[in-house]
Parts: structure tokens; sequence; C-alpha cells
């Protein structure tokens, strides 16, 4: 868990400011706005987190050699990849909830969460062992996340493009990855090797969202000039 939520440090460095820019939307009352910010905070963490995901998903084993010098952990790595995106999510819907007065939402949520958690551990883990484990920390994660998506979307109809926001960066990681193993860039230093490989990943990803946003980017250009 440590090091999937690693990345988490940059989306916690500005999810905290949405407390109080949130708050302020609210007391002023202006909703459209409020929603406009919503859509596009949404948007930069969608992209953000499916690019994270697709990295340790990718590179599970070579992390895993990396930062353990064992592959065993590539293996847990890559388990718990997927709740990278709804972990980064959560916590800016969770911030969000709280810019707009529902913390008591916010500690329900979590409150029912950590039943449900605890009740797992101490019926399945028994059973299940380390998978067992796993299995509570994946309801715990998704239960959080839904419970907290229905929670804002019941204050704030925000709206989730999936063509945007979910489909075109999980093309734009395919192609990334394709790329990647077509160069097979290879150093005499592993982790040398490893990390010019997701750097490059990550530069290959950034050029197809820009290039698939480009119509946008260019309106934008236009307005600023």
């Amino acid at each position: 868990m440590p090091v999937i939520m690693f990345a988490n440090v940059l989306i916690g460095s500005f999810s905290g400011l949405l407390v109080p820019e949130f708050s302020r939307l609210l007391a002023g009352k202006n909703y459209n706005r409020l929603k406009t910010v919503c859509d596009t905070i949404f948007k930069i963490t969608f992209i953000f987190s499916i690019c994270v995901t697709a990295i340790f998903i990718i590179f599970a084993n070579e992390l895993s050699l990396m930062i353990y010098q064992s592959i065993e952990a590539g293996k847990w790595i890559r388990i718990l990849s997927p709740l990278i995106f709804f972990i980064y999510i959560d916590n800016i819907i969770d911030n969000m909830l709280k810019g707009i007065n529902e913390q008591v939402s916010v500690m329900v949520c979590n409150i029912i969460d950590l039943l449900v958690t605890i009740s797992i551990i101490f019926f399945i883990v028994p059973i299940l062992s380390m998978y067992g484990y796993i299995l509570s920390i994946f309801v715990s994660e998704l239960l959080n996340f839904t419970i907290s998506s229905i929670q804002l979307k019941k204050k704030i109809n925000y709206s989730i493009n999936w063509r945007k926001f979910i489909l075109r960066p999980v093309l734009a990681c395919l192609i990334s990855y394709l790329f990647i193993k077509i160069l097979n860039i290879q150093f005499s230093s592993f982790s040398l090797s490893t990390i010019i490989q997701i750097a490059l990943f990550v530069l290959l990803y950034l050029c197809f969202m820009f290039i698939s946003d480009r119509k946008r980017v260019y309106r934008k250009l236009k307005e600023f000039y």
C-alpha cells in the first residue's frame, strides 16, 4: 500500500485547497462555477489516476525489484493497482464534500466503511488469509468511493464524460505501452532502464492526451491571444 499510495502526495497537495475554494463558491451561491470546478478537477484527477494505475500495472515487477529487491511484491502491487484510481478520486471527493459543509456525511461514510472492513477482517481474513486482507481493502475503498460519489452527486450535479475522462486516457496508456515495448530501451543498470521507461511512458501518455484534446487546446490559445 505505501508504494501505490506514493503518488497520492501530488493529489493531496491540492485536494486540501478544494475545501476553502468550494466553501467560498457555496457561500457566494455560485453554483454554476461550483459545477464547472468540480468537472475540471475530476478530469485532471481521472487522467492522472489512470496514468499512475497503468504505471503500477505495467511496471509492477520492475518496481518490486527496485524497491524490495524481490519480485514477490510485484504480484501484490499489480493486484492492488486498480485501487489507485478509486483511492485518488475518493480523496478529491471527500475534500469537495467538506468544502460544501458535508463533514458529517464524510464521517458517516468513514464509519460505515470502518465497520464493514472490521467485519471482513474478523470473519474472512482467518479463512482466506492474505487474500482476505486484499478483499477487505478492495471492499473498503470501493464502498467508500461509491457512498462518497452518491453524496456528492446529490449536492452537485457534476457530469463525467466517460469518453474524455476514461476512454481516452486508457487508450493513451495502451498506445504508450506498445511504443515502450517496440522501443525496448535497455541500459546496463536495471534501475536506470526502469526509470527511463517509466519517464518515456509518461511523456508519450501526455503527448497522446494533448493530441486527442488538441481542438480544445487550440481554442484556449486563440482565446488567450
